[in-house]
């Protein structure tokens, strides 16, 4: 974990259960996919119970229906990554959770360890969800030794996968380094207390977008919850879909939002709530109808007619070619490059796209230039390119590989080879051995804040990327506020004969 595979805080019981299924497939990739295909069906079926005991049947179906086609938990279904874990996890808490705040004891024992194994499937889900244990069982089953007794629960299946996590990181000292780089670097620069205002805003838009493309035309419900509150008012169940919802969403906005997926924490309390207003909304529309099975056809048919157009977007949806060259105002690029980044990057075509720009990055490279005397180089900061790196460490691990921070950010780099972390050195010199030949920058676009070196090379590749080669020499070569030196390649045996006969 010390060289964030995977990042802290570890992940442990995910890396578990990819292990036992990459025993039987024999194939890292397709077991971690797998697990989510597993994770995302599963929480369907959750889903579809726990919104019938906080609501109804009709609410119930709607909701699985809608969640099983939403864009963003179904590209996360597809995928090796612990998202849909964390929906699963989230939904089977929360579950619990309701049946405690009926007064079941046994459920609020059940909701602690569950809560506890969430943790080792995604670390953040105790902080995320703890709150709504916590408030269930307190209104639920005011009793102290019931709270008490579900702590020690909640502890002691907490230690079941902390323990061993400390000891294979190499002991907690080495686990709270590791993960007090990765918040320093990472959570820190998007915090409200390490970061400025316009990150906050910034984060806040990002989880907005996020939520949208989640819910697709589901999201015109929210307009009528207003009317479904003033109608209905506020009940207990809307209360805990809103516990369920609030902490995720403030940690989101105010400390740090890494990527779409972590939507997926409240993404079900989300859809079980406004299918629950689309329901009745439906049903008091069509209330005047004389027939009751014409009601339900409205109903059926408005749902279903969500399920198309969400699944028609994923399924049908591809990704826009990036235009970098046109000039436009700033705040049209900006809305282009977002809509490009949050909203048609999470289809079944942006999926098959990413995997064969990896694909090209990776036989253009391997293909053209040897490992021994090449050097590769990827960038953090540049905003026409993904940061590559972990990618190119994976399957390029015969190949030197530099991270570079650009654009702005504070100089320094990351090496694939010089440590046993992910640390970031400060330096601006990069030594590099003597049978470097070449560097090759690893990045989609050129950034245009940077100026190219004297000699570079490019080579276009397929799907719009592009390889930059730069032959090394004898001198120096200087690039932004680095410099690459190449070490001298020793003298030849007869050289140094002739030079020691003189």
């Amino acid at each position: 974990m010390t060289k964030h595979q995977p990042h802290p805080p570890g992940y442990i019981l995910y890396v578990v259960l990819g292990r036992l299924v990459d025993a039987w497939l024999d194939d890292p990739t397709a077991a971690y996919v797998a697990l989510a295909v597993a994770f995302s069906g599963l929480t369907t079926f959750v889903v579809y119970y726990l919104a019938r005991a906080v609501y109804d049947r009709p609410t119930a179906l709607a909701a699985a229906a809608l969640l099983a086609v939403s864009p963003l938990f179904w590209f996360y279904g597809s995928v090796g990554l612990t998202y849909a874990g964390e929906a699963l996890f989230a939904s089977v808490v929360a579950y619990f959770a309701f049946r405690a705040l009926n007064g079941s004891r046994s459920d609020a024992w059940l909701a602690a360890a569950y809560l506890g194994l969430a943790g080792g499937m995604r670390q953040s889900l105790l902080i995320l969800l703890f709150p709504l244990w916590l408030g269930c069982v307190v209104v639920g089953v005011p009793r102290v030794r019931v709270v008490v007794i579900g702590l020690a629960i909640l502890g002691a299946t907490t230690l079941t996968w902390f323990l061993p996590m400390v000891w294979l990181t190499g002991g907690l000292d080495r686990y709270l380094a590791a993960s007090v780089e990765l918040a320093e670097s990472v959570v820190r620069p998007t915090s409200i207390v390490g970061g400025t205002f316009e990150v906050t805003l910034r984060m806040s838009r990002y989880l907005l977008e996020t939520v949208l493309v989640a819910l697709g035309p589901l999201a015109v419900a929210a307009l009528l919850a207003v009317w479904y509150i003033r109608r209905f008012r506020w009940s207990f169940r809307e209360w805990f879909l809103l516990a369920w919802m609030a902490p995720p969403v403030l940690i989101y906005t105010l400390v740090h939002f890494g990527q779409a997926g972590y939507v997926l924490t409240f993404l079900p309390a989300l859809v079980i709530f406004l299918s629950r207003v689309l329901v009745t909304a439906l049903g008091h529309a069509s209330g005047s109808l004389p027939y009751p099975r014409a009601r339900v056809a409205i109903t059926v048919a408005v749902v279903m007619l969500v399920v198309l157009v969400n699944g028609s977007f994923f399924v049908s949806a591809r990704p826009a070619p990036r235009d970098f060259d046109t000039p436009r105002a700033d705040w049209i690029r900006q809305a282009q490059d977002e809509a490009f980044d949050w909203i048609f990057s999470r289809t079944a075509a942006a999926l098959r796209e990413h995997e064969e720009v990896v694909e090209t990055f990776v036989s253009s490279i391997r293909g053209l230039y040897g490992a021994e005397g090449t050097v590769l180089i990827t960038e953090q900061g540049n905003h026409r390119s993904y940061p590559w790196f972990r990618h190119a460490m994976f399957y390029l691990p015969e190949y030197a590989v530099y991270e570079l921070h650009v654009g702005g950010l504070a100089s320094g780099f990351r090496a694939s080879r010089l440590s046993t972390t992910m640390t970031t050195f400060p330096d601006t010199e990069i030594h590099l051995p003597a049978s470097a030949e070449r560097l090759v920058w690893f990045v989609d676009h050129w950034s245009p804040v940077t100026v190219r070196p004297k000699g570079l090379v490019e080579i276009e590749i397929p799907h719009g990327r592009y390889l930059y080669v730069l032959p090394l020499g004898r001198k120096p070569v200087d690039y932004e506020e680095y410099t690459f030196i190449r070490a001298q390649p020793p003298r030849r045996a007869a050289g140094a004969a002739r030079a020691w006969a003189r």
